[in-house]
């Protein structure tokens, strides 16, 4: 063990008090550590206090610590913790130390303390971002402002605020930040979406610091420049936080009793239970009207349970007073169908007969055509409903992606640039978010309106013109074309739909499907694929048909393989199985199969003259 030098010292009430700053050693025993003053935080116990500590039994303490002396003969520990501890730990008696003088000890000079405890921390970049802002906020609680913290400092008012914001984080956000996983740059974004709701701050840098395999990451520059779009791209979001046009279970909210009474009152006029309900566009309105909502078109979100129960309960109430309302109409539209015969001049039916025959015949006809028009009404309705949804699925999700091979292949196969303006008017104009209008009519209801052909493509060449990145460059056009594929048009009338078709081409056309479906797979929100779950099952069952259909093609085609020399040795059953295969095999005309065929049914002639001959030279009893 080192020795330490014992400098004997005067205890008295006014050490240091006389002069200025003083060198001295002093007894551990004398010196005081205020509770949280250190700058840096709480003094861990760690392999590198061990060491400091094995380092001071062997060398001494070679830097000397800060105090200030008191009016009671201790001295108050201004910088230095760790060495301090180092030295406990070491059961050393006394350390160096830059004795300060006897001050006021009011709030004035435990500012100029903890001025002169940052500056030398900072000076040895001791100091995270956290622990800086702490010190910060520490000064103001003193009693100095931002000002005031900038001049004591010699630092500028930018940065001291910069800092303090740090502290508005979540303190999981704020470890990152002192770790320097997340730059100072992006923390005044992340304290806007804490303004938005506390967990989204968490949910946008978790997009950044744990991306996934799924998504081109998420950089801290897209932090800043679109903070909710970058909250948003995830897909799961905090409780209390809703999308328009996305289904929740209705038991998600507190509904009051009169929302109750209205619940049960609706599932007992549909004859069925409500499970989820959906937040559309004059909803969305509503909770802005209430300052609950946030964000434009796809990035717009309502915030607040609260709310979320008034709106459900708002909706409920308008679905109450709409089926009563229809319930009140049946009888009326059935009275007019059952009205009596009218009379002739003298008194008797006019014409019963043709009268009854008449109302017997219209009667069921009214009936289907009401049914039919009541389930084309209900097929839009869940077409608008499975459009909006998915495309705001595919707009948050897709429309930035990891270019791999995959997404490479599916981009070569199509042209989607050389098609926008079908590829839009195909599928995006049915529910991307803000390309879809919605009107609140007087009933009540919710009318959507759709883009022409010119406003469709100006609105996807935007689209395309938006994207900044690699993975934004493919995704917007992967995006497009996932819409112009799955998106239902029973959304609009027959003659307002797009018949376009996408057509692939290229080495991997045959492929396109496949890796379509296994994209949307692997990145649309849970939500979202259960909703597309029907229509991949019925494409993945196609694409299983297809691809059995041409492996037997190959497999005939195999078979056919070298038959021209083995012609004449054919029989007749080897022969109809031939011209089956030459069926299954035929894929457009070819001069070797059409040569092959009539081969075939020269061999075929052959043969049945052949087996005629042998059957009359039977018959003759020439052969046995």
């Amino acid at each position: 063990m080192a020795t330490t030098t014992t400098h004997t010292t005067k205890q008295s009430t006014v050490d240091g008090a006389n002069g200025g700053v003083q060198l001295r050693h002093l007894p551990l025993s004398r010196i005081v550590v205020p509770d949280g003053f250190n700058p840096r935080g709480e003094v861990v116990d760690d392999r590198e206090l061990e060491q400091m500590a094995e380092s001071i039994r062997r060398d001494g303490c070679l830097q000397p610590i800060r105090v200030r002396a008191t009016e009671h003969g201790e001295f108050v520990l201004v910088a230095g913790e760790r060495r301090y501890r180092a030295a406990v730990k070491a059961a050393v008696m006394e350390l160096p130390a830059i004795i300060r003088p006897v001050g006021a000890g009011g709030e004035h000079e435990q500012a100029d303390l903890l001025v002169e405890a940052l500056i030398e921390n900072d000076l040895r970049r001791e100091l995270d971002g956290v622990a800086r802002a702490r010190g910060f906020q520490r000064l103001i609680d003193s009693g100095l402002t931002v000002k005031g913290v900038a001049e004591r400092l010699q630092t500028t008012q930018s940065r001291v605020r910069e800092h303090l914001r740090i502290l508005k984080l979540p303190d999981a956000l704020q470890r990152r930040v002192a770790a320097g996983e997340i730059p100072l740059r992006a923390v005044r974004a992340l304290v806007q979406l804490g303004n938005v709701h506390p967990e989204l701050a968490s949910v946008a840098a978790g997009q950044v610091l744990n991306p996934g395999d799924r998504y081109e990451a998420y950089s801290w520059a897209d932090v800043e420049r679109a903070p909710l779009e970058v909250a948003l791209a995830g897909g799961e979001l905090p409780d209390g936080v809703y999308r328009p046009h996305t289904p929740y279970p209705i038991t998600a909210f507190a509904l009051s009793e009169r929302a109750g009474k209205d619940l049960a009152a609706v599932e007992r006029l549909l004859g069925r239970a409500v499970e989820e309900v959906r937040f559309d566009g004059s909803d969305l309105e509503r909770a802005r009207a209430l300052g609950a909502a946030h964000g434009e078109n796809w990035q717009a979100i309502i915030v607040g349970a609260d709310v979320g129960a008034q709106l459900v309960g708002d909706y409920l109430a308008r679905g109450v007073k709409e089926l009563r309302r229809r319930a009140r109409s049946e009888p009326e539209r059935a009275g007019r169908t059952n009205a009596p015969v009218p009379e002739s001049d003298n008194g008797e039916p006019a014409d019963t007969e043709n009268a009854a025959g008449a109302s017997s015949s219209e009667q069921p006809a009214d009936e289907a055509r009401r049914a039919e028009r009541e389930a084309e009404r209900q097929a839009r309705e869940q077409a608008t409903r499975f459009n909006l949804e998915l495309g705001r699925a595919v707009y948050t999700t897709l429309s930035r992606v990891r270019v791999d091979e995959a997404a490479l292949k599916i981009l070569a196969s199509v042209q989607i640039c050389g098609e926008l303006a079908d590829m839009a008017m195909r599928g995006a104009r049915y529910g991307f978010p803000g390309w879809v209008s919605e009107t609140t009519q007087k009933n009540g209801k919710t009318k959507y309106g759709y883009l022409e052909k010119s406003q469709a493509e100006h609105r996807a060449s935007d689209y395309l013109r938006g994207a900044v990145k690699t993975g934004e460059l493919v995704g917007r056009q992967i995006a497009l074309l996932v819409m112009a594929t799955y998106a239902d048009q029973d959304a609009v009338a027959a003659s307002n739909r797009s018949w376009h078709q996408v057509k692939a081409s290229g080495p991997w056309a045959a492929e396109l499907d496949e890796l379509l479906d296994s994209l949307v797979a692997d990145n649309l929100p849970d939500s979202a694929l259960a909703l597309l779950g029907p229509l991949l099952d019925k494409r993945r069952q196609e694409q299983q048909e297809r691809a059995a259909a041409r492996k037997a093609r190959e497999d005939a085609a195999a078979r056919l393989d070298g038959i021209e020399e083995r012609m004449c040795e054919l029989t007749i059953e080897q022969v109809d199985h031939a011209e089956e295969d030459l069926g299954r095999a035929w894929a457009g005309w070819t001069p070797r199969y059409s040569a092959l065929r009539e081969q075939l049914a020269e061999r075929r002639q052959q043969l049945i003259a052949s087996t005629g001959d042998q059957a009359a030279q039977v018959a003759a009893g020439q052969t046995e």
